[in-house]
């Protein structure tokens, strides 16, 4: 799992890394965790939540850079994410930033908003992502 981890990481150091690569990631670390036996020791659920979100944001941005109507849909979110608040707070921190604008928030509870600046957002959440692999490496080298 060391090497998968790295192997992100290198992505993200390469600007490649997907909202595919991330959500794959997150699959596996919930079905170990799912299935009794954690791929990596600190693979707390608000790790992986972190993640989905992280890998949602970078879906958003992969869909606004290929003109695509957004094909994401709250029933998406809500299927992944078991805190809401986090999502909140990630989107607050994003508007803080100056790197989205129009947030708004609908019915099912998805967020909606224009990236203001495309590769900024994409290093904010790509440090993010960071953030949280070098969490779980952290601990596995206790």
């Amino acid at each position: 799992m060391e090497q998968t981890i790295n192997d992100l990481k290198c992505k993200i150091t390469d600007n490649t890394l997907t909202s595919a690569d991330l959500f794959v990631f997150t699959n596996k670390l919930k079905d170990s965790r799912r299935e009794g036996t954690p791929i990596v020791r600190n693979v707390s659920p608000a790790n992986i939540d972190l993640l989905e979100i992280y890998a949602f944001a970078l879906q958003k941005l992969e869909m606004a850079e290929a003109d695509s109507d957004s094909g994401l849909r709250a029933a998406d979110w809500r299927e992944s994410i078991d805190d809401f608040s986090k999502l909140k707070g990630f989107v607050d921190e994003l508007e803080k930033s100056e790197l989205i604008t129009k947030v708004s928030w609908n019915v099912g509870g998805m967020a909606i908003y224009d990236i203001k600046n495309p590769e900024a957002y994409k290093t904010f959440v790509y440090w993010n992502i960071q953030a949280v692999l070098d969490n779980i490496l952290l601990f596995e080298e206790l």
